[in-house]
């Protein structure tokens, strides 16, 4: 939270030129002594590489300058959150793909799955022009300082953080409610919780690694529609990709595993995509593929 405070307080004073000087250094000094993160990324990178073949981005395997790059990109989009917290990204910045899916679900709940992918908070401006609330599930150890900070950011922010130790029925019957009211609930699908066997393996990127089922266990409970959304930088702009995953999910008892399969399959598959049009937009600075 100091860090964050910190930041805001540097953009208050020289706007998003002084933060990005400082940011050159801030990264530098991490990529350097981090070398859990360094070698991350380039693990990611590197299967990014090699899974899209013809249709890599990168002409060549990727080495140490595209992890330093990877890390600053994620420095430049907790800039752009500041931002998009403060209204200081207009929506004609944003360019829509799929909106139609989201304007059916204007006037009623829906569940948004996402992932540590680009900028999602950026959404917050699709949802400005209908007045009811976003809600995100985080962990409860955060929940709590980081609608403080947001408030700081914006006393008018439109998202409610609600903090959950593990996605079940108890946080359906909490949902519910808001969803009846049009509201939407966002949440990951890429993280696994710390205390939690719910977990399958699913390939991603040419290697098996262990997805969680909570998102698409929820969002069958709620029956609600499910989105897939993904927002990204791209140049001066950001992109924001809507898919429409199920009107309604439903997971058969005798199948359920594989039901559940199934759908998180065409997530992650959306996913690997969106790894190939935009390499540098994927934050999970840890060894994904580690399945222990």
């Amino acid at each position: 939270m100091f860090s964050l405070t910190l930041m805001l307080a540097f953009y208050r004073l020289g706007g998003r030129w002084l933060c990005r000087v400082l940011m050159y250094f801030i990264i530098l000094w991490f990529w350097i002594f981090s070398g859990t993160a360094r070698q991350a990324s380039q693990l990611y990178l590197t299967k990014l590489h090699h899974f899209a073949g013809p249709n890599s981005p990168f002409k060549s395997s990727p080495g140490l300058s595209h992890s330093y790059m990877h890390l600053m990109q994620f420095g430049e989009c907790i800039l752009d959150k500041i931002e998009g917290w403060l209204g200081k990204i207009p929506e004609q910045q944003l360019i829509l793909q799929g909106h139609e899916h989201l304007r059916n679900h204007y006037q009623k709940g829906a569940v948004i799955v996402v992932s540590h992918f680009g900028n999602i908070e950026l959404l917050r401006a699709i949802k400005s022009e209908h007045p009811q609330k976003i809600n995100v599930l985080v962990y409860q150890k955060h929940a709590t300082k980081f609608n403080q900070f947001l408030k700081k950011l914006n006393d008018h922010a439109d998202v409610n953080l609600v903090s959950v130790d593990e996605l079940g029925i108890e946080t359906a019957l909490i949902l519910q409610e808001k969803l009846d009211q049009g509201e939407w609930v966002i949440v990951a699908a890429d993280r696994v919780p710390v205390q939690s066997d719910r977990v399958q393996p699913i390939s991603f990127l040419g290697e098996e690694a262990n997805w969680p089922q909570g998102a698409w266990i929820l969002a069958s409970l709620l029956k609600v529609p499910v989105l897939a959304v993904f927002c990204y930088r791209v140049a001066n702009n950001f992109e924001v990709h809507i898919h429409a995953i199920a009107e309604q999910l439903n997971f058969p008892r005798k199948n359920r595993m594989q039901a559940i399969q199934n759908i998180t399959r065409q997530y992650v598959s959306l996913l690997e995509q969106h790894c190939i049009r935009a390499p540098y937009q994927w934050f999970n600075f840890y060894n994904f593929w580690n399945k222990d």
